[in-house]
């Protein structure tokens, strides 16, 4: 019998089976790393495609997030089960996942199984990559360019914009896709626009979408609420970039997953890309402004609350 013990985030488990060893390796081995840039390939090619376009840019939002949430499940694993990613991935919830991704990125101390404790982005891209058969500068970069490159989709990952937007994505389809773009200039006359060529341009996006966010009026009350609006622009060209670096990266965990775990060197491959700049083209492209909400204020001496039994009441006529 096998048994593992580990922790997600600060919750205590233990893993146990017959076979654990080798349903780890199998678990591993079935993680497609092409996936996400194979997504962003199909995708790309129909973002001028004026019938399509949105749906392809959509496509590729779903698949960034859906991407960063693989990759950081996997890089979490490796900090806290190495030899149990199986029973990590199995058993983490999103909420478990985010508050980990957080405390790495602002350097707080989390429970690991890497005997350097303060743990980071930039001390994974370094471990992870350590087995690179690069001249030093080279091995450099690479190691620095992921550790940098995984600091910034933890960001990505962490907004809170683009969690409500993914959300609203992939529970419902409740999104209107689109982008948008914002213009100021001083009204001479109270009331009425500026004219087109007094007004400043902050930028724009033909990509991105429009959304409602549930908002609580009241402090502790679940049941009062309001449908909020959203805007977000972004850049379809930067989020296929984004995946394709997502799929060397998760191929690199995995790989290095693989190795700690008893298989060769000689089978483990790793990627990267073929020059540092690389490492920059998910932030490529600006688009000026990319979130908005211009709803109208509403706070709680707006409205009379209703209580739950007056809420079911309603259903009681």
């Amino acid at each position: 019998m096998e048994s593992i013990k580990f922790v997600i985030n600060d919750i205590a488990f233990a893993c146990w089976d017959w076979e654990l060893g080798r349903k780890n390796i199998e678990f591993l081995e079935g993680i497609d790393s092409e996936y996400f840039a194979y997504v962003a390939n199909l995708h790309i090619m129909h973002i001028n495609d004026d019938e399509n376009k949105h749906r392809a840019a959509l496509s590729l939002r779903l698949a960034y997030s859906h991407g960063l949430e693989t990759l950081f499940a996997l890089l979490c694993s490796a900090v806290q089960a190495p030899q149990c990613t199986i029973g990590w991935v199995l058993n983490y919830r999103n909420r478990n996942l985010v508050d980990l991704v957080r405390k790495i990125s602002q350097k707080e101390t989390v429970w690991t199984k890497f005997k350097q404790k303060n743990i980071s982005w930039n001390s994974l891209g370094v471990n992870i990559h350590a087995y690179l058969p690069y001249e030093d500068d080279k091995k450099k970069w690479i190691q620095n360019g992921f550790g940098k490159l995984w600091s910034r989709f933890a960001n990505d990952f962490l907004d809170d914009n683009a969690i409500h937007e993914y959300n609203g994505i992939k529970h419902g389809l409740r999104i209107r896709p689109g982008g948008f773009s914002l213009a100021v200039g001083h009204e001479d006359v109270a009331g009425e626009p500026a004219i087109p060529e007094k007004m400043i341009n902050l930028g724009g996006s033909t990509f991105g979408s429009s959304y409602f966010v549930k908002e609580h009026i009241i402090p502790n009350d679940k049941s009062n609420f309001r449908p909020r609006s959203n805007s977000r622009n972004w850049s379809p060209s930067n989020i296929a970039n984004g995946l394709v670096l997502i799929s060397m990266s998760i191929n690199n965990v995995i790989s290095w997953l693989r190795l700690v775990n008893g298989i060769p060197l000689s089978k483990c491959p790793f990627n990267n890309p073929i020059s540092e700049s690389i490492f920059e083209e998910p932030w490529k492209e600006h688009v000026g402004i990319t979130n908005f909400n211009a709803d109208l204020i509403l706070n709680k001496e707006h409205i009379t609350p209703f209580s739950r039994d007056e809420i079911l009441d309603d259903y009681e006529k």
